[in-house]
């Protein structure tokens, strides 16, 4: 009985803690387990229902850049402190729950600035500074390396087939194509750095998507498709921005992040939903964005990652706006 008082008391000195310190939230985080030794979920943030939605704010994360979901869990890439292209190894991969719970805050280590993800199999690959990497989602053992020469910002991942990668670099303006059964990579089209350069990638059908953001800072850049087939890169719509997460809707419409900030900054972000034609309209969220990065659409629940902000943002319902 006096353990279990104890232990009671230190859950909530624990949930206390992560409440108030980043740190503290590491330590406890990491190291609530139940009577099994399994980690706990720990419910961290708010939740509101404004204007139709029900938003669940995930804080006490560090720079987090993107979410992809599985059918289990949700995985979140933190870049740590905000310098994306700084191999300093402060970035690592949290595991949720589906209600936005965190499972194992950090639950793979050791990265540097880790970005977007995709999923082959039970390989959850990840962009990180100049390499892809792969980690197997049941073991968390590392099962692929493939570092790139001369790549400066990678971002993005999808997914062609199940053995190929195609993988945004939007520093060099270069979207590679990567057999990651041969481990080898090359370069499927360069972006005029005009258009801006590729970040968010939605592949449907022969057509690519490609949310653009300007690497240097400075201009508002397109949202862009590429044909697969014939080859053809056009600019799929007339929003522009300083644009980051795509995501395709079920009804065939895409919602597009926008950091809404020249040189890296973003205090009041953006999300607009884009028609099949290319016509859009910005989706008024009831709470502001602090740099929305890459978004994830999972069964009608948004996520998306402020990172800037230091939280990820569980949506509900945002169908109906």
């Amino acid at each position: 009985m006096k353990k279990t008082v104890i232990s009671v008391v230190l859950s909530v000195i624990a949930s206390s803690a992560i409440a108030f310190a980043a740190n503290a939230s590491d330590m406890h985080a990491d190291k609530s387990m139940d009577m099994h030794g399994h980690h706990k979920s720990m419910s961290m943030g708010k939740t509101m229902e404004m204007d139709g939605l029900k938003i669940k704010e995930i804080d006490g994360l560090a720079s987090p850049e993107s979410v992809f979901v599985t059918k289990h869990h949700v995985y979140v890439t933190n870049v740590g402190k905000f310098a994306p292209i700084a191999k300093d190894g402060d970035g690592f991969v949290s595991l949720l729950d589906h209600h936005g719970n965190i499972i194992h805050k950090k639950w793979i280590t050791g990265l540097d600035g880790p970005k977007g993800m995709n999923m082959i199999g039970d390989t959850l690959y990840m962009v990180d500074v100049g390499v892809i990497k792969g980690f197997n989602i049941k073991t968390k053992k590392q099962v692929f390396n493939l570092p790139v020469k001369g790549s400066i910002f990678l971002n993005d991942i999808a997914v062609l087939n199940d053995h190929t990668l195609l993988v945004s670099d939007t520093g060099t303006g270069l979207i590679l194509k990567v057999d990651v059964k041969a481990k080898k990579y090359s370069t499927l089209v360069k972006i005029d750095s005009a258009l801006g350069g590729p970040n968010g990638l939605v592949l449907d059908g022969d057509e690519l998507y490609i949310a653009g953001y300007d690497a240097s800072g400075k201009n508002a850049a397109n949202l862009m498709k590429y044909n697969m087939k014939t080859q053809k890169l056009e600019v799929f719509s007339g929003v522009k921005g300083e644009l980051d997460g795509l995501q395709k809707e079920s009804n065939g419409s895409f919602l597009v992040s926008d950091w809404n900030g020249l040189n890296f900054t973003s205090t009041d972000g953006k999300l607009y939903r884009v028609q099949p034609d290319g016509s859009y309209k910005e989706i008024k969220l009831p709470v502001k964005l602090r740099a929305p990065a890459d978004i994830f659409l999972h069964h009608g629940v948004l996520w998306i990652p402020e990172m800037l902000g230091n939280k990820v943002l569980r949506i509900e319902g945002i169908e109906h706006k």
